[in-house]
């Protein structure tokens, strides 16, 4: 089965990375429920039973210093003139300047006052790393910038929780999915990367169950009116990468759920026309279910799988209906899509719808240059061609 991923930074040497628990306990994450739930099912979100966590496009990110023009009201003299003189030295290409004077700034930036940051002083501080971090992985160290964001991480952590705002505390959320992002890389213990993933589903958890207008109530996404700070992709990314965890590491009693509850943030049910993104990516988490669960086949996981990959094509199909332009993770689900559907038909002994399916995944591969499923795709051609007397 083919599950497509973004890409990923090149293994590195082992070196430990800087991961700290802080002032906070973290617990192994846990779910109750079958291990095959049934397909479609709608689980409301409730403290015991499921986690949610938050990592949009714009939860981490802080603003692009080049183009971010009001930066210097947001920082003490103290912290402005080094920010400068890294903003300068990044236009004029000089990285390492960029990076020597961004690192000034923040060592100098937490030793101040909160309150000469105004409001939301740990937004203000931390994004001074966050932008640093950022550099440091796109110039190829993702380990120093893991024990960057882990220090920011801290910084929010060890504050007093009743100081923190409610996009102070997405950005604790948010550092800690990008910390569990590059836990690969930086040879991070399995049992560290899990505690890290799941401190982020449960403080997002946590922060969604503080904005329920009535606290009797149990906490339900589809009732609940978000602040314009936090968005359906805040509340579901992490979801789907702890997901993506557990099943990496083979705990599918544990991804399904979460791949299930992600499908049904996405996609709801109760007549509200998704976007056709989002319908991609819940398409794109079907399909994840399927991979998972036709590891082991057996004829019920089999028929199980089927289910989830009809319903993602199904929902590619929909979506692609309703826009003029192609989207990326419509055309990157669909290659996985169709490539696990001709995998299911093998699997069942139906060689000729197999085939039909492997050719079809090679041709959208091959359309939007995903050169996994072009390899994948060939591959299962030749495979089945040869079967041929």
């Amino acid at each position: 089965m083919l599950r497509l991923r973004a890409p990923r930074w090149r293994p590195l040497p082992r070196r430990p990375c800087a991961f700290e628990a802080g002032r906070q306990s973290l617990r192994p994450f846990s779910t109750e429920g079958p291990s095959l739930p049934p397909p479609g099912a709608r689980n409301t979100v409730r403290i015991a039973t499921a986690c949610l966590g938050a990592l949009g496009a714009g939860a981490l990110a802080y603003a692009g210093w080049d183009a971010y023009t009001n930066w210097r009201d947001l920082y003490p003299v103290e912290v402005r003139v080094d920010l400068k003189l890294g903003i300068g030295a990044k236009n004029k290409g000089d990285s390492e300047g960029s990076a020597y004077y961004k690192r000034k700034a923040w060592d100098t930036a937490i030793t101040l006052p909160l309150e000469v940051f105004k409001t939301e002083p740990y937004l203000r501080i931390t994004g001074i790393a966050v932008d640093l971090a950022g550099e440091l992985e796109e110039d190829g160290k993702p380990q120093d910038a893991f024990e960057l964001y882990s220090d920011a991480l801290n910084l929010i952590r060890n504050a007093s929780p009743e100081r923190l705002s409610g996009r102070e505390r997405l950005r604790a959320v948010s550092l800690a999915v990008k910390l569990g992002q590059l836990a690969e890389p930086c040879a991070l213990p399995v049992e560290d990367e899990e505690k890290i993933r799941v401190f982020a589903v449960e403080e997002t958890l946590k922060l969604l169950m503080d904005l329920r207008p009535d606290e009797s109530q149990p906490l339900d996404f589809f009732k609940l009116k978000l602040p314009n700070w936090l968005s359906k992709t805040d509340v579901g990314v992490p979801l789907q990468e702890l997901g993506d965890f557990y099943g990496r590491v083979g705990k599918l009693e544990y991804a399904i759920p979460l791949y299930i509850q992600g499908i049904s943030l996405l996609v709801p049910q109760d007549g509200v026309k998704a976007q056709p993104e989002d319908m991609c990516q819940a398409a794109h988490l079907m399909n994840n279910i399927a991979e998972l669960v036709v590891r082991n086949p057996t004829v019920e996981r089999q028929e199980y799988a089927q289910t989830w990959a009809q319903k993602s094509l199904g929902l590619l199909q929909a979506a692609r209906k309703d826009t003029k332009e192609p989207i990326p993770v419509c055309e990157v689900a669909l290659c996985a899509a169709l490539f696990n559907a001709g995998m299911l038909r093998e699997l069942a002994g139906d060689d000729e719808r197999a085939l039909s399916f492997f050719k079809a995944a090679f041709q959208q591969s091959k359309s939007f240059a995903v050169e996994e499923g072009v390899a994948a795709a060939k591959d299962a051609i030749e495979r089945l061609n040869a079967k041929q007397p």
